[in-house]
């Protein structure tokens, strides 16, 4: 009776933080777009003289937000018990993405407005959004037997993926509050046996199928902002970072009752072992040893991958300017 009653109380809990997520993801960016039309009002297609000087204007706000943003993410690496800093940093970075929406109706009014966090990308140049090109590949295969037939299944695709994270999320909150309930150290069953952050997985799932949305999406008259792919790859590598902090967190805290769950587990996704021991190569090639084990040689790492897949989206953002 008692295990059914936690469970329950598990499901419940489950689904009432899930559905006030996505209801906060949903009605939160309309409730701050009409507070923010009030001072950013509508401005519909047309960039108009009044648009530029505010857009100057905002221009030192959006650098200054850029860099601590950065430091944030830098500082949840270095700084000992700080992680939760890089997740806030990770969740700033990836905000402006709910901004392309509203610009898409309008120029840099109501949310729109939190785009000024890639001023000093789109000063520089708009294709810098883009330097995360490469991560478009994930969607590229599945894709691919139908655009052979002539049907595009982008936006279903994106749906579909949106679903998917949410029920992850859902499953992995689920299963981590039944733990809790039953007071067990480490949680290894239901979803966690098959990926060891689920409820991140969740959330890249769905903000990756966000993100795919974007290219159906066309800006304004007078104004480009591509894809913001290189915002969520900085966000899906800080959030990577905070896991693999969380894991060593847990291997001082276990020791090796948590060492043999992380050798039985998959990190996020289930994949083939060898495609899991390519893709972790870097890591032993520079660290000489599976996993990074402090906050630094964490941010290494991902600056690492950051670097090899932004060069890895170069040609592609060329290739598409042809």
């Amino acid at each position: 009776m008692r295990n059914s009653l936690e469970l329950f109380i598990a499901i419940a809990l489950s689904a009432l933080f899930t559905v006030a997520l996505i209801y906060a993801t949903v009605e939160a960016p309309r409730v701050v777009n009409n507070l923010l039309l009030h001072i950013f009002p509508d401005y519909h297609l047309e960039q108009t003289g009044e648009v530029r000087q505010i857009t100057e204007a905002l221009k030192p706000l959006g650098y200054i937000s850029f860099v601590v943003i950065l430091i944030l993410i830098v500082a949840g690496f270095i700084v000992q018990k700080a992680r939760k800093l890089a997740t806030i940093g990770a969740v700033f970075m990836y905000l402006p993405t709910f901004g392309y929406f509203a610009f898409t109706m309008f120029f840099l009014a109501g949310i729109g407005i939190i785009r000024i966090l890639w001023f000093p990308l789109l000063e520089s140049s708009p294709s810098f959004l883009r330097l995360g090109e490469i991560v478009y590949l994930l969607s590229f295969i599945p894709s691919l037997p139908f655009a052979f037939l002539g049907i595009s299944i982008g936006i279903p695709l994106s749906f579909i993926l949106m679903e998917v994270g949410i029920f992850t999320f859902f499953l992995g909150v689920l299963t981590w509050l039944y733990g809790r309930f039953k007071k067990l150290e480490i949680i290894d069953f239901c979803i966690y046996r098959y990926s060891r952050h689920p409820q991140y997985l969740g959330f890249l799932t769905w903000s990756y199928g966000l993100l795919l949305l974007t290219p159906s999406l066309r800006a304004p008259r007078g104004g480009y902002v591509p894809p913001p792919s290189l915002p969520w790859l900085i966000s899906a590598l800080t959030i990577i970072g905070v896991a693999l902090h969380e894991e060593n967190v847990m291997i001082k805290k276990h020791g090796e009752k948590y060492a043999r769950y992380l050798d039985r587990t998959p990190f996020l996704i289930p994949i083939p072992k060898k495609l899991s021991t390519l893709i972790t190569a870097p890591v032993r090639l520079l660290l000489k040893k599976n996993h990074p084990e402090n906050g630094r040689e964490i941010a290494l790492i991902i600056a690492v991958y950051g670097t090899m897949l932004v060069l890895l989206s170069i040609p592609l953002v060329l290739f598409s300017s042809i």
